[in-house]
């Protein structure tokens, strides 16, 4: 019985030492990255609110793509996803969004602002795993 239980756990962890792990992106551990890498005149100029009203604008404007989710229970990213096409969202698209949020709520953040934000967190992407392959540019 003992043989067979450790047999058990020695498959199941060699199959999982095989598994890439899947990559979560932590709202606050997203902003404390990009807000101690933010340059200093931007550092003085953005709160760590800003930092994270912009990461969340940016996490909504991809959810109403399709291309990111809150969990299970994202009705509205589900609904993105299931429109059986691909997804492929610009950064050029998410600053614009950003910008209208930031416009809406008249917080003090230009366009600078926001692609230096979101090139730091497509840094914290690429250092927790999250990111794939470039999409291949359309003809």
């Amino acid at each position: 019985m003992v043989g067979l239980a450790a047999y058990a756990v020695m498959r199941v962890s060699s199959r999982l030492s095989h598994t890439r792990a899947r990559a979560v992106y932590d709202l606050f551990e997203a902003v404390d990255f990009v807000a101690e890498r933010l340059p200093d005149a931007l550092s003085a100029k953005l709160s760590y609110e800003d930092v994270q009203e912009i990461l969340l604008w940016r996490l909504d404007h991809l959810r109403l793509r399709g291309s990111a989710t809150y969990g299970r229970g994202d009705v509205t990213a589900t609904e993105a996803e299931g429109q059986d096409e691909e997804v492929v969202t610009s950064d050029d698209d998410s600053v614009d969004y950003v910008l209208a949020k930031a416009s809406e709520s008249r917080r003090d953040i230009d366009a600078l602002d926001v692609v230096v934000v979101l090139d730091l967190e497509g840094q914290y992407l690429k250092a927790i795993g999250a990111l794939g392959p470039p999409a291949e540019e359309s003809e």
